[in-house]
């Protein structure tokens, strides 16, 4: 076997492993990070109900949002944001953005939610 192909074996396999989505992860967008007293774990941990907490952050525009391995008992679908929607992108733009994300099972609408004006995409995990 020559080098190079190896070498592009390997490459192909890498980039494979990388656009394989993590099965069983379920994100849920739950408060706003900016309000005073808030503990985005605490939040989290408290919403959560039924499934083990991965993680929380405020990345996205300061909205707490929680990941967990498996849809909530209480939560019947996963939600994650995708941006903010403008005067170019409105429902059917966010819409379009989850569909690519999730193919089978993703809803995108911009709503007015915390303050912001956000393409949320609403999905189900397999």
């Amino acid at each position: 076997m020559s080098k190079s192909f190896g070498f592009f074996a390997i490459l192909a396999l890498v980039v494979a492993v990388q656009l394989i989505q993590v099965e069983g992860v379920c994100t849920r967008i739950v408060a706003d990070c900016t309000a005073k007293n808030l503990s985005c774990p605490a939040v989290c941990k408290a919403v959560g109900s039924g499934a083990k907490l991965i993680g929380t952050n405020c990345d996205f525009y300061n909205l707490c949002t929680c990941t967990y391995d498996h849809e909530p008992y209480d939560i019947a679908l996963c939600d994650i944001g995708m941006g903010l929607c403008t005067k170019d992108c409105r429902s059917d733009c966010c819409d379009a953005k989850c569909t690519g994300q999730y193919p089978k099972s993703g809803v995108g609408l911009c709503i007015h939610h915390f303050g912001l004006d956000y393409c949320r995409c609403t999905y189900r995990r397999p």
